[in-house]
């Protein structure tokens, strides 16, 4: 059996109303390697800021 050490369901961040990260959900297994990709100002940094609890977010974020 894996063991999960991510779960991330719903995770969305605004900034001055403006949506930042919109709904992102995934689930990380020990011994994955994930990475997060795309354009700048995708949302790569706030979600990852959202995941250790540097800025404030909805959704559910389980470690």
């Amino acid at each position: 059996m894996t063991e999960r050490v991510l779960e991330v369901d719903g995770l969305r961040v605004s900034y001055g109303g403006i949506a930042a990260v919109k709904g992102i959900s995934l689930t990380v297994d020990r011994g994955e390697i994930v990475t997060l990709i795309g354009a700048n100002g995708a949302g790569k940094t706030s979600t990852l800021k959202a995941i250790v609890g540097l800025v404030p977010s909805t959704g559910t974020v389980r470690l």
